[in-house]
């Protein structure tokens, strides 16, 4: 899992991975969709209650297998989820590439209000 760093309030955070082929070639996933990213804090098994605020890319820029999740943290559909001095994991759940549903954590931040 890639650590993106630490992030003002109200940041956009991007989270760029991509997918493989059991034999390694790059390949499209499917049926991937907002509803897909799940947002854990500090180290909680509740996920964010919302999926506003999320976008959901696949084959960025049109080459296949690189993919994109970004999150607007200035979005409050979820009241009081993303607070200074939180810690945030990010998931990827329930996506297929070549033909197999996978799940994977696409990344961690830290959310602060610096002065």
């Amino acid at each position: 899992m890639v650590y993106y760093g630490d992030f003002p309030t109200g940041a956009t955070i991007r989270m760029p991975f991509q997918t493989f082929s059991s034999s390694g070639a790059s390949v499209t996933i499917t049926g991937f969709v907002v509803a897909d990213i799940e947002i854990y804090k500090d180290g909680n098994t509740t996920q964010r209650a919302s999926d506003v605020g999320y976008t959901a890319t696949t084959d960025f820029d049109g080459i296949t297998g690189l993919h994109m999740v970004v999150i607007d943290t200035n979005d409050n559909s979820d009241p009081g989820f993303f607070t200074a001095g939180s810690e945030y994991f990010v998931a990827v759940s329930t996506i297929t590439a070549d033909a197999q549903t996978v799940s994977f954590w696409a990344g961690s931040f830290c959310y602060r209000d610096w002065e």
